[in-house]
């Protein structure tokens, strides 16, 4: 007889020893699903951030072949750099479900803009700017389908090509309507790259100036040292260097996971300091507010729309591309869900702190609670974490493109990295020459945002279906 517990003379595991085997295959289980979902969250940033060279020289390949004569120089831009070992997971093998893609869309979408709804609120009114974050939304969803059906089409037309991001898109469009158009497709899709560029150093500036005035209030707590924000950033200056000589995408990654979760966290502390205590009536407020700040709150609320420049790339990792479009589609359902979280941070964070609403919603929560403190340390860690992921677009752009034709494989490094030093100094430079960060959003948002989600989709449709 087995005692329990005791394993038997016939190899037979007692009862006691199959549930430790169950218990640890449970745990095993556990793990390898969380480390699944980690390797597919940081293959879904290399991809999403990084752009293939090997796809670049297929395309302009393509494109030689097919665009009426038109000079090989025509896409050079898409053909200069020597592609990177490349992870084979990274290929075809891996594609996302239509959750996953709602997931990843939200991801790319959802970031410092949100916290600045309430004072976009504040220059329209309460009902303006419910109905102004309707009107942007449905304009910016709008040029977001165009793009990816004139991305589709393109594909379709050339079996050879398997992606087009947004420059590739742009480049291929005019090449393809042919004509004058053609002679202009190496200059836009330049172009394209150039705002995508100011459009990534624009939003480190916004995200150094955010760190900065958001540990100014938890350290003068503390501390009491009496800095001004520029001295933070000072202090930043080093850290972000570091972070940004970080070459690889891969040891990125995990960055990139831990600023979404202390994102969604922190969310969810400002909705409760929102809904703490009973908020003020509506009509304490006013509904709509003078037309002249009008500019002001659509450059805001133009900027927290910052995603189209990821649409391409998540869909083309989705399984089943057909679910992309359409009026229940899964970029109709999560830009839904973003414009209602946006008109509801901005409504309530607007109703709940009236006319003393900061430019940051973050900077209204009690300075000596320790919750809200943790809020802002949350945020801060986050968009700390996410200027390194934008910054890599710049050098993915930057290092193949310009630097790469322009030196020898001898001072590549050095020349690189001399650059990544430079523009680091530029950006934050720049925060600390700007101390507004609801005029410095708006000023982003009407000049870089507007370009890249308004008229640069329009222009792309017009020669796709020329």
């Amino acid at each position: 007889m087995t005692s329990l517990g005791v394993t038997d003379t016939l190899g037979i595991p007692g009862r006691n020893d199959m549930a430790e085997n169950r218990k640890r295959n449970r745990t095993l289980s556990t793990s390898a699903n969380l480390q699944g979902f980690l390797d597919d969250f940081g293959r879904f940033s290399r991809r999403t951030i990084s752009t293939s060279d090997m796809r670049r020289r297929l395309m302009s390949q393509t494109f030689d072949e097919t665009s009426n004569g038109i000079p090989s120089e025509t896409t050079s831009l898409l053909s200069e750099p020597e592609p990177e070992e490349e992870d084979p997971d990274d290929l075809k093998s891996h594609t996302i479900s239509n959750t996953e893609t709602i997931i990843h869309l939200l991801k790319g979408n959802i970031g410092i803009g949100v916290l600045t709804m309430p004072i976009a609120m504040c220059n329209a009114g309460l009902i303006g700017g419910v109905l102004g974050m309707i009107f942007v939304a449905v304009v910016t969803i709008h040029c977001m389908h165009t793009l990816v059906i004139s991305a589709q089409k393109l594909v379709n037309k050339n079996p050879e090509v398997e992606f087009l991001d947004y420059a590739d898109t742009a480049e291929a469009a005019f090449l393809d309507a042919g004509g004058r158009w053609a002679k202009c497709g190496k200059h836009f899709g330049r172009l394209i790259n150039v705002f995508l560029c100011m459009s990534q150093i624009g939003s480190n500036a916004v995200y150094i100036l955010f760190v900065a005035q958001n540990i100014l209030p938890i350290v003068e707590t503390y501390l009491s040292p009496g800095w001004n924000y520029r001295i933070y950033i000072a202090c930043l200056l080093v850290p972000v260097i570091l972070t940004c000589f970080v070459r690889n995408l891969k040891y990125l990654s995990p960055l990139s996971v831990l600023a979404n979760i202390l994102e969604f966290v922190g969310l969810g502390i400002i909705f409760y300091y929102i809904f703490a205590t009973p908020l003020p009536s509506s009509t304490s407020l006013p509904w709509f507010s003078s037309a002249t700040n009008f500019p002001i709150f659509f450059g805001t609320a133009i900027f927290a729309f910052e995603g189209i420049s990821v649409v391409l790339p998540i869909e083309n990792q989705m399984t089943n591309k057909k679910d992309m479009l359409g009026w229940n589609g899964v970029l109709n359902t999560s830009m839904v869900i973003i414009a209602c979280l946006y008109i509801s941070m901005g409504f309530f964070g607007y109703l709940k702190y009236g006319d003393n609403i900061a430019s940051s919603v973050t900077l209204n929560l009690p300075e000596n609670d320790v919750l809200a403190q943790c809020s802002l340390l949350m945020f801060s860690v986050a968009i700390f974490f996410s200027y390194a992921l934008q910054f890599y677009v710049v050098m993915d752009i930057l290092g193949p493109n310009i630097i790469k034709p322009r030196v020898s494989d001898r001072m590549y490094y050095p020349v690189e990295y001399a650059t990544r030093i430079g523009l680091n100094v530029f950006t934050l430079g720049l925060a600390a020459t700007v101390p507004w960060l609801d005029l410095l959003v708006s000023l982003l948002g009407a000049v870089k945002m507007s370009t890249l989600s308004l008229m640069a989709p329009a222009l792309i449709d017009s020669t796709a279906h020329w």
